[in-house]
């Protein structure tokens, strides 16, 4: 499978998701899918050291929800987004984020100069990339030292591990064509075989983006005990993952 052919079809997938539903996923716009963006920003923010001063670089930035919340810190964000459509919503909603912008580009050949920024941060977005080709040039674009922090699928998880593995599942569920899930132990292997330093990989997260409204409290408690509980905790639905160039 070429770059081009992969890139084309996640360009496809996510312009027409722009068109069918102003967003990236439907897990994205329900009441506990905004918690859990909410959730990942307060972690990109706390662990890719986002503060005034800071360039950040984000990857696969879609339509802005989550580059919104990394704008809060003050450090200056820059998203990078295959599908035109998505950044034209990404800009609209910007539009009170004077140090937020949301360009189109592909993450497999950035233009920017080596050593760029000082942060690469992003949600749910390594797991649709080329690695071999996107992990190279995010560890270009960064500087010496600079923070790698990404939220991305757990394959352990059992919802995560059907949905990737099971590609009629996955469509039903807005997966695009190519996309896959990460165990801990993989994704970790990976950055240090690319050259990455101080990584580290952990689970988390018990909250579904499907669970209705009026249960949200509940889930939020009991996500937080699941995640505290040895075994269990290895099957979160996400993984925190963090490496440093």
């Amino acid at each position: 499978m070429s770059v081009n052919s992969r890139s084309d079809r996640e360009r496809e997938h996510f312009n027409a998701l722009a068109t069918d539903l102003g967003s990236v996923w439907w897990g994205s716009i329900t009441k506990a899918g905004q918690l859990r963006l909410d959730e990942r920003a307060r972690l990109a923010i706390r662990y890719g050291g986002l503060s005034p001063g800071k360039l950040v670089l984000e990857p696969g930035a879609g339509n802005a929800e989550f580059t919104k919340r990394l704008a809060t810190s003050g450090a200056t964000i820059v998203g990078v987004e295959i599908s035109p459509n998505q950044v034209a919503i990404a800009n609209q909603r910007l539009v009170d984020f004077p140090k937020a912008k949301v360009v189109v580009g592909d993450i497999n050949k950035l233009d920017f100069p080596d050593g760029t920024f000082d942060a690469i941060i992003g949600n749910a977005v390594l797991h649709h990339f080329d690695l071999i080709t996107a992990l190279p040039e995010m560890l270009r674009v960064l500087k010496p030292g600079g923070s790698f922090f990404f939220t991305e699928p757990n394959m352990l998880n059992p919802q995560i591990a059907i949905e990737k593995n099971i590609k009629f599942i996955g469509r039903a569920l807005q997966n695009s064509p190519d996309e896959t899930a990460f165990f801990r132990g993989q994704i970790y292997s990976i950055l240090k075989r690319n050259g990455f330093s101080q990584i580290w990989v952990k689970p988390f997260d018990f909250l579904h983006p499907g669970i209705p409204d009026s249960w949200i409290p509940f889930f939020k408690k009991f996500s937080h005990f699941l995640g505290n509980l040895p075994v269990i905790k290895e099957i979160g639905g996400s993984l925190q993952i963090y490496a440093q160039r």
